[in-house]
């Protein structure tokens, strides 16, 4: 009777664990498919750019946002794990102010030396914006810079 109880509690505790979030492989097709049927068009360069917020949705695909009307889907040139964990998020830029599709990076203040290139930018108007996140994790909170900058320093002390 003791092993049927532990059994159990170990049963439940296993389901309580399990969940029904997508895996990175099921976002990436949920976001292909979103650039194909919106027809977003890549754009090589964004001027006057100055990160508000962001967005992880998944270890290749980020939304940056400018300000509440303007948001851009960024796929980085390969997988960048940190991305989806971190509160913090910094952009490498080699010219200030504009961010470039092949040029730039992204990278995480504990993961400095690893910088995740940005092969596409796809401007998105904020329907889409709302639209993607649900698609692809409906609980996703942006990220603002201030609350990222503030969590960042309360780890250091």
């Amino acid at each position: 009777m003791k092993r049927v109880v532990i059994l159990m509690a170990m049963l439940l505790a296993l389901a309580g664990c399990a969940s029904n979030r997508l895996s990175d492989p099921e976002k990436t097709a949920i976001i292909e498919k979103f650039i194909t049927t919106e027809q977003l068009e890549a754009r090589n360069t964004i001027s006057a750019f100055d990160l508000d917020s962001w967005t992880s949705l998944s270890d290749q695909y980020l939304i940056l946002r400018t300000s509440p009307f303007r948001s851009y889907l960024v796929k980085l040139t390969m997988r960048c794990n940190d991305i989806n964990y971190s509160p913090a998020l910094l952009v490498y830029s080699r010219i200030p102010n504009t961010l470039s599709a092949g040029f730039d990076s992204v990278f995480t203040p504990d993961n400095h030396r690893f910088k995740c290139n940005i092969s596409r930018i796809y401007p998105l108007s904020k329907a889409q914006n709302k639209s993607l996140i649900s698609a692809v994790n409906p609980k996703g909170k942006d990220k603002s810079l201030q609350k990222a900058q503030e969590e960042a320093e309360d780890s250091k002390e």
